[in-house]
C-alpha cells in the first residue's frame, strides 16, 4: 500500500508541477475537463496502474462547490490562478 501511495502521490505532483507551470501561460488552454484528462494520463503512466477508482472531480470556482461535479468537455470552465481548484481523484 505504501508503494503504491508513493507512485500515486509522484503522479498527481506532476500534475501539480504542469498546473503551476502552463497557469503561468496568459494563452493557456486548461479548462476543468482538461485537467481531469491530464491528472489521469500522469497516473496511467505509472507501473502497475489500472485504472481511477471512480472519474477525477476537476473544477475551479463554485463548481467545487457542487457535489459529484464532472466537468464536460464543452461547458467546463477556464482554470486560473484567482479561484479555488479542487481536484479529487481516486488512482
Amino acid at each position: 500500500m505504501r508503494q503504491c501511495n508513493i507512485r500515486d502521490c509522484a503522479a498527481i505532483m506532476k500534475y501539480f508541477a504542469f498546473l503551476e507551470e502552463e497557469l503561468a501561460k496568459p494563452d493557456h488552454g486548461l479548462d476543468e475537463f482538461i485537467g481531469a484528462e491530464k491528472v489521469t494520463a500522469y497516473r496511467a503512466m505509472g507501473e502497475l496502474y489500472k485504472g481511477p477508482s471512480f472519474p477525477p472531480i476537476s473544477s475551479i470556482g463554485a463548481n467545487g462547490a457542487i457535489i459529484h461535479y464532472a466537468a464536460a468537455k464543452d461547458t467546463a470552465v477556464k482554470l486560473n490562478n484567482d479561484e479555488i481548484y479542487l481536484l479529487d481523484s481516486g488512482g
